[in-house]
């Protein structure tokens, strides 16, 4: 189970719904998974919080204890009209979209006004768009080209990054970014690294690589469901205003305030999406009720940084097959996962400053099939020309982080054309050999 499939499953899972073997996935997956983790934190502190306010009875569902409270008490007349809206005019079905509802009642019933206003228009956006059969996404993000999906660099200047989702008659999708891209066929998923002319293939998802986050702003069911689930559970502040535009059309702007929960200094912190403060600006056209663009803040300690602005979002419109296709290069390197071989043990053993200090040391030699046990990619002559033959200048004291699994350690090399590099080699050993691989930080 990867982490989009494991956070679909949370609130089943919290609530012990889900089959016997998915149970187990999603348990396995979560001891593995710092960010998951959080998120199946932030289901049970919900859980609790509403049985201290009364909301629910211990170990029942969210959905029953909440609706048995709306026709227990005598809620005031614009409260009630508002749950009123959302039960009449929205036609919550079972499984997700039901756990939805228990979580706007929950945030209507222990919110400020503002906050229930904010729902509500949360609300009407997900069902002006219940029965899409397809959505493009167009926007701009503050990245490297090349890094990840959910890499964030408030320096960077902006690269365009794009998403086709068809929902029916069958799921497929792909996302894209100068550097790389994600295609979901219906049958496996492909992830091509352009500058590295590697690619990788696992089975079909509803999101992967790091895209998850993209994918919740296409799914809007699904963003309203995580906003207002970390409003309740994380504390979370949701507000909402009207703006004219100039062409006279009323807009509803909610405003979302999320924050990490990552502690101040720890290290990937306002680095990735997932692990970001951010300020989010969804602006829905009042008349439509559709969602016509966002923009994401990055909040740091100077000040708010614009980090993402989505621009075009054209609704069931047709996508081309052709887009679903993962055009390769006829010379493609495949990523193959670690296997098992013998000599592990020797590598499993070491701690991540011994392996980090192997494969620097490997490198100064040009010794590539021993860079090899830490680098789970291809090596290209790219890599081999900027590796190769470099001396270490020092290596500083392994460290961790709650929003990563596996360790950081400073490093200072001086490499063959003279430059001088510092920065933090990132390694984890999650694999079926348990050897640590180099992750990122060159």
């Amino acid at each position: 189970m990867n982490c989009a499939e494991c956070r679909e499953n949370l609130l089943a899972f919290v609530e012990g719904l889900l089959d016997r073997e998915e149970s187990l996935q999603c348990q396995a997956h979560l001891e593995t998974c710092a960010a998951c983790r959080a998120e199946h934190t932030a289901f049970t502190c919900l859980q609790r919080r509403l049985v201290t306010r009364g909301q629910m009875a211990a170990e029942v569902s969210l959905v029953q204890p909440v609706m048995r409270r709306i026709r227990a008490v005598q809620p005031d007349r614009e409260r009630y009209s508002i749950m009123s809206k959302l039960f009449t005019r929205w036609g919550f079905g079972l499984g997700a979209a039901a756990g939805a509802a228990a979580l706007i009642l929950a945030v209507l019933l222990i919110s400020p006004k503002t906050q229930a206003a904010a729902a509500e228009v949360l609300a009407r956006g997900a069902r002006a768009v219940a029965k899409l059969s397809s959505v493009h996404l167009r926007g701009q993000l503050r990245t490297p080209p090349n890094d990840n999906f959910s890499a964030i660099t408030p320096e960077a200047d902006f690269v365009t990054l794009e998403l086709w989702k068809q929902f029916e008659p069958e799921l497929k999708w792909r996302v894209e970014k100068p550097g790389r891209f994600v295609v979901m066929d219906g049958q496996s998923t492909v992830h091509y690294l352009k500058p590295l002319n590697v690619a990788m293939k696992v089975q079909a998802s509803p999101s992967a690589f790091d895209t998850d986050w993209f994918h919740r702003i296409a799914n809007l069911s699904n963003t309203l469901t995580n906003e207002l689930k970390n409003a309740v559970a994380k504390g979370w502040k949701l507000s909402v205003a009207d703006e004219r535009a100039a062409d006279g059309r009323v807009k509803s702007i909610v405003t979302v305030v999320a924050n990490s929960g990552l502690p101040e200094g720890d290290y990937v912190k306002n680095k990735f999406f997932d692990g970001a403060d951010t300020r989010r600006v969804y602006r829905f056209d009042a008349e439509s009720e559709l969602l016509e663009g966002v923009q994401i803040y990055l909040a740091g300690k100077s000040g708010e940084v614009l980090i993402f602005e989505l621009q075009q979002i054209d609704y069931n419109q047709p996508i081309d097959s052709t887009v679903f296709r993962a055009e390769l290069p006829a010379n493609v390197n495949w990523y193959q996962e670690p296997q098992k071989q013998p000599g592990d043990e020797k590598y499993a053993a070491m701690t991540p400053e011994q392996a980090a200090r192997t494969f620097f040391e490997a490198c100064g030699r040009s010794d590539w099939t021993e860079v090899g046990k830490f680098w789970p990619l291809p090596l290209d002559d790219r890599l081999k020309q900027y590796l190769g033959g470099l001396e270490i200048v020092s290596l500083g004291k392994p460290f961790s982080s709650q929003g990563y699994g596996g360790r950081f350690i400073p490093y200072e090399i001086r490499l063959k054309g003279g430059g001088v590099k510092k920065h933090n080699l990132a390694v984890r050993n999650d694999n079926p050999t348990k050897r640590w691989f180099v992750d990122g930080g060159l």
